[in-house]
């Protein structure tokens, strides 16, 4: 038993708060992922969470100097805040809680593992607030939880409902919470959802389920909307879904069998991290015609016999910043080049700007 006397000076987190931020903890039981604090000051709340999710970690990331314009900074110059939150753990919970004092900014990025709950609880300032919520969104895992205090004080408020759609936004005591849709759930909204791909969603499902693929490539995700079609069917077969593109992450979460890589998919360095053979190759960059020619050339290598290429926009005329010397409706005519050339069969779907589907024999 511990020998340390637990000591909270300021009553900053009422009871209703704490028994909603362990309801929170349970909640996420089964969520894979780390458990994220960000403000501990003097561990009340730390050893609330740390003793609702036991044996799992709390990771408290905390200056312990107080934020910058709050009672707090002038609080943490009068007494040493971290030694009460060190001692106040020690009696409290089971030790696990792994500190890390750092600000967040610095701290998050590090964070490699999806992030299965994350309780805020820092600067109350608007930006603050919106930068962190912005910053933990990307990983966040399917199913977690983000929350935080003071959901009563304006700018918190303002931040949350800004980022957060106001209807999933739950309130108890003053901590505000929002969970992240399951992927299945996230995959009937943007196949209900009507966007330039959404007819095609069932049918990339139907292609893994079917052949039982466990290996997809996909280049190109931009907002995310294929990337959870392919991982959600991924999902049923135990498959790894690996994406590329120009641009960075889409912001829908982080998965344990997804990997995002940000570069050229024509780029060398790019193509060396790819762990060929796939049983899919899903194609939807730029469209350009000798984009997508050079796409098709190689990455027909890297893809298993009996596997498929999938190419999108083959019914999209003129792509957007398309090189003037290109032919319209490029996408379908470096297919038709393509398997001229290979002897290789394919089937066009005509929907939602047309679908290439390209059989590669061995």
């Amino acid at each position: 038993m511990s020998t340390h006397t637990a000591t909270f000076t300021e009553n900053w987190f009422d009871q209703v708060s704490q028994d909603r931020l362990a309801e929170l903890g349970r909640l996420v039981d089964n969520v894979p992922g780390v458990i994220v604090e960000i403000g501990s000051w003097e561990g009340r709340s730390t050893c609330v969470l740390a003793n609702a999710i036991r044996p799992r970690e709390v990771i408290a990331i905390d200056t312990w100097q107080g934020s910058p314009g709050e009672i707090s900074h002038d609080l943490a110059a009068e007494r040493d805040v971290h030694a009460t939150f060190a001692t106040n753990v020690a009696a409290l919970t089971g030790g696990n809680v792994r500190e890390w004092r750092s600000g967040w900014r610095d701290a998050i990025p590090q964070i490699d593992d999806p992030i299965a709950l994350c309780f805020i609880d820092a600067e109350h300032t608007y930006r603050e607030v919106y930068d962190n919520i912005q910053a933990v969104l990307p990983k966040l895992a399917s199913g977690g939880v983000l929350c935080g205090d003071d959901a009563g004080h304006p700018p918190v408020r303002r931040a949350v409902l800004d980022l957060l759609p106001e209807q999933d936004v739950f309130v108890k005591g003053n901590v505000w919470s929002w969970r992240k849709p399951a992927l299945a759930d996230m995959y009937r909204t943007v196949a209900s959802t009507p966007s330039d791909i959404y007819l095609h969603l069932p049918r990339f499902v139907e292609l893994v389920t079917r052949s039982k693929a466990t290996k997809v490539l996909e280049l190109g995700t931009r907002t995310g909307v294929s990337t959870i079609a392919w991982l959600h069917a991924l999902e049923q077969t135990g498959g790894h879904l690996w994406s590329v593109d120009i641009d960075s992450q889409p912001p829908i979460g982080q998965f344990p069998h997804w990997t995002f890589i940000q570069g050229d998919d024509m780029d060398g360095t790019v193509q060396a991290q790819l762990p060929a053979p796939f049983d899919i190759v899903f194609l939807d960059t730029s469209h350009h015609y000798q984009h997508t020619k050079a796409e098709l050339d190689r990455y027909q290598h890297m893809v298993r016999p009996g596997g498929l290429i999938v190419c999108h926009d083959t019914e999209l005329p003129i792509p957007e910043g398309a090189p003037a010397g290109d032919p319209t409706y490029p996408v379908k005519r470096a297919i038709e080049e393509f398997v001229a050339a290979t002897g290789r069969r394919w089937l066009n779907i005509p929907d939602c700007w047309g679908l290439g589907i390209i059989e590669v024999n061995a």
